[in-house]
């Protein structure tokens, strides 16, 4: 198989589509974890192959620096969408705790959900603008769990939830923040990739 940039960008797009399924399918209540399995072990493949794809793809063709810097900005957002794969399989293993997760995580999870599709959206299309409108989306996430976990400890000191279904809460908030974060990054890297620019660690976006 003949290696370029356009090879490589498939490689992720495709995988971007499997992990995109396996979050959906985490947080549908009749799927079970094993449902999850099969999605994480493909992703996984996708990670060797992708990874492998790009260091032949550097050592072969000797690319010019955009397509270095493409090869580059592809194998981190690999990366990136290898953690969701294992974000997803934990966040299942939570919400099988909750008895209500839609009234208590709907509104952190359909923040972080439009997050993860608009940065592959992003990457697909070349959009540093919805990049970075990612990138700030990351600050509501933030926010929102921060208030769910207060609302929780609350709950739990006052004896108004069961002590496994509020730490269960917590720990899918801060599942679902950590996937904010993972497309966040990717989004960060989209930039790097497009405009050549480092926005990692700053408020300039």
């Amino acid at each position: 198989m003949e290696l370029t940039v356009e090879t490589l960008r498939k490689d992720i797009t495709e995988m971007a589509a499997v992990v995109e399924k396996i979050l959906h399918v985490a947080v549908d209540e009749k799927s079970k974890i094993e449902n999850l399995y099969e999605l994480e072990n493909e992703i996984n493949e996708f990670h060797k192959l992708v990874d492998d794809h790009v260091f032949k793809f550097i050592a072969l063709k000797s690319p010019t620096a955009i397509d270095l810097r493409t090869a580059l900005a592809i194998m981190k957002i690999n990366s990136e969408l290898e953690r969701l794969g294992d974000e997803a399989v934990n966040l299942k293993r939570y919400l099988m705790r909750i008895s209500n997760q839609e009234k208590h995580c709907s509104i952190i999870q359909a923040e972080v959900f439009e997050m993860v599709r608009k940065s592959l959206i992003a990457f697909a299309s070349n959009n540093i603008q919805m990049a970075t409108d990612v990138i700030k989306a990351d600050h509501e996430v933030n926010s929102l769990h921060r208030d769910l976990v207060k609302k929780f400890y609350q709950l739990l000191k006052d004896g108004k939830a069961e002590v496994d279904e509020g730490f269960a809460v917590i720990r899918v908030s801060k599942i679902f923040e950590r996937c904010g974060d993972h497309a966040t990054n990717i989004c960060e890297d989209i930039i790097f990739l497009e405009s050549g620019k480092d926005v990692r660690h700053t408020e300039e976006q």
